[in-house]
């Protein structure tokens, strides 16, 4: 059983526990991957930090056996604002779906074949993985890259800058939120016009802006949310004509709302099932309504 960490022992649980072993790792260009933990001890009751790359003292609980931890790829002698933003990762509230972790160190950054990708400052690493962590997601942290925070399927890069908030929105994508705001048009094309293969948890599209009633029904039957809604007509208003504008009230907690995700293409309408801002549309805010952590448990 996983047993509680302390705000002292607050990173290196996803990054280094083995049950209180010292663990050293070889000295080379990338080293070797040091065990997998639950973010927790990395860092003395001062928050000083508690590591050296290649060597670490794990005083937190192992992950979960069936766990496949996040590799994060962290660069030598500058790696200091990532464990200070890893620092605070065990109290945000998606550490409860994604708080495994190993850890790489690297030399040069040019060791990773980083590149542009898709026009946006984001970048794209060609890393060296062996075959058994080609589907183990990876975590690059970049230092002194102007860069867009980005992530794919397998690979997340992030600047060293990069505070809580953006990591958290990242991950999200990774646990299956898509964007709030407006994507780009090429991004909005492949995932709006249903080329994007990925699970998204909290936007749903349709092609109309009116249904009729058994539209609505066949709808809510397939929302994400569908559980929180007590009834299919809290989704739409009546237009007096047999149809039904798309569109919760108000006073709706968890309905149906616009979302700007699709905003870049005609005749495709983006939906999400809470009327405020949320962290998917803009970090800043850090808001994960309850629903949306909600349908994270049912699909664990």
């Amino acid at each position: 059983m996983r047993k509680k960490l302390s705000n002292a022992a607050s990173v290196a649980a996803v990054l280094l526990s083995m049950c209180g072993l010292i663990q050293t790792a070889k000295s080379a260009q990338i080293s070797q991957n040091l065990p997998s933990l639950t973010l927790a001890s990395w860092y003395s009751s001062d928050k000083t930090a508690n590591y050296q790359p290649g060597y670490a003292i794990a005083t937190g609980a192992a992950c979960e056996a069936d766990d496949l931890p996040v590799q994060l790829w962290l660069p030598e002698g500058q790696a200091e604002p990532v464990l200070q933003t890893l620092a605070q990762w065990p109290e945000h509230p998606l550490a409860e779906f994604s708080n495994c972790f190993s850890v790489r160190w690297y030399h040069d950054l040019k060791d990773l074949n980083c590149g542009a990708t898709r026009g946006r400052g984001s970048q794209q690493c060609d890393l060296a993985l062996l075959p058994r962590e080609l589907h183990q997601r990876q975590l690059v942290f970049v230092a002194d890259e102007p860069l867009i925070a980005s992530a794919s399927t397998w690979q997340m890069v992030l600047p060293i800058s990069a505070g809580i908030d953006v990591l958290a929105h990242e991950i999200g994508h990774w646990l299956g939120f898509a964007d709030e705001y407006a994507m780009s048009a090429n991004l909005a094309r492949d995932y709006c016009e249903g080329d994007y293969h990925h699970l998204s948890v909290n936007v749903v599209t349709t092609s109309n802006d009116q249904l009729s009633s058994d539209g609505l029904k066949a709808l809510w039957q397939r929302l994400p949310w569908h559980e929180a809604v007590d009834d299919w007509r809290q989704l739409g208003q009546p237009d007096g004509n047999g149809k039904w504008r798309l569109g919760s009230d108000e006073t709706v907690t968890v309905g149906l709302f616009p979302s700007n995700t699709c905003a870049a293409v005609t005749g495709v309408y983006s939906w999400k099932p809470v009327a405020r801002m949320t962290a998917m549309e803009y970090h800043d805010v850090n808001v994960w309504p309850p629903i949306y952590l909600e349908m994270l448990r049912r699909l664990k």
